[in-house]
């Protein structure tokens, strides 16, 4: 079985404990019964993005709730390492065992690390870049050679988590991986994919859905309070899950400095309805009206992404009182 690194549970326990020691709600409640998100208002927003100006809508909508994008950031959970460490703190044998390459290696010698994973990882194992996005498509999965000819790989263990750029972890077999959705402690139940398979899943999301809402609820109230978050998770061929990471929506300070959200809330096929999906879900649960303007056309992209998204959100609940039987 693999075996995660008592050195560095130990590195953990200290993120651990500072994350158990604060209080926050679990859930926000919204006091004011409209939230406007104009794009005009939103422009100065633009500045400290780390992916495509889309996203900015996601931003301000956080804001609106006055959710903290920076509430994560201390604790550098958007590093794999960090988070796999912290994950499995709260969900024992849910998170596939990883560690750091450097500490990993560091009793090797380089021509015998690959027998020593194949001995420590006998199901198999992946090699991921500890931060960065896509990890699992294989444009940019790295392997064991390429990190052995990088020569900082070959330096001592680092004295802290994050420094560590490489992760070793168990490879998980996989039947369907799926990308859910959750906004601090509720999963939202019609943003849920397959993640590497396009078309809506009605159906099939009840059981990642439900498998998820207990992760989350298995959490410390300090990491869902606040929360945007897009799950990875894979069925196994036993019907048993595994959750593989989370993203946490926010600002990053080192990969892609700046605010990050799911690529699913800016992609340019179906980001505007899955974030249509998002405010929907918010105005059905707490009983808000949320209304987006386009209203910047000097900025065309965002202006086009903007109206799409109000567009969506009219649709979305044209479906719903049709799928209801319900008069408009």
């Amino acid at each position: 079985m693999p075996r995660w690194s008592i050195e560095e549970l130990k590195k953990a326990a200290e993120v651990i404990h500072s994350i158990e020691r604060r209080r926050v709600a679990r859930r926000q409640r919204r006091c004011a019964p409209l939230i406007d998100l104009s794009l005009r208002a939103a422009l100065p927003l633009l500045n400290g993005l780390g992916g495509g100006t889309r996203a900015v809508l996601v931003r301000q909508f956080l804001r609106a709730l006055a959710l903290d994008e920076h509430t994560h950031v201390n604790w550098r959970l958007e590093h794999k390492l960090v988070q796999a460490l912290v994950l499995n703190a709260s969900l024992p044998g849910v998170v596939p065992v990883t560690r750091g390459f450097r500490s990993a290696l560091a009793h090797q010698s380089p021509a015998e690390f690959q027998h020593f994973l194949a001995s420590e990882f006998p199901g198999g194992f992946v090699v991921k870049a500890a931060l960065g996005d896509s990890s699992g498509e294989g444009k940019t999965q790295l392997t064991i050679d390429d990190v052995l000819r990088d020569p900082s790989q070959h330096q001592p263990p680092p004295a802290q988590l994050t420094g560590e750029q490489v992760i070793v972890q168990e490879k998980i077999p996989i039947a369907q991986e799926y990308r859910v959705h959750s906004l601090e402690d509720t999963v939202i139940e019609d943003l849920t994919f397959r993640r590497y398979a396009g078309g809506s899943i009605p159906g099939e999301r009840d059981e990642p859905n439900a498998i998820v809402q207990r992760m989350l609820d298995g959490l410390p109230d300090a990491i869902a309070g606040g929360s945007l978050l897009a799950w990875d998770v894979a069925r196994k061929p036993s019907g048993d899950y595994a959750l593989i990471e989370v993203n946490f929506s926010g600002f990053h300070p080192v990969f892609k400095r700046g605010f990050h959200c799911s690529g699913y809330y800016h992609d340019y096929n179906w980001g505007a309805c899955d974030t249509a999906r998002l405010l929907n879900h918010v105005m059905r649960s707490d009983g808000v009206d949320i209304v987006v303007h386009a209203d910047a056309p000097e900025r065309p992209e965002e202006n086009r992404f903007y109206r799409d998204v109000a567009a969506w959100q009219r649709r979305h609940i044209e479906l719903d009182r049709e799928d209801h039987g319900t008069a408009a």
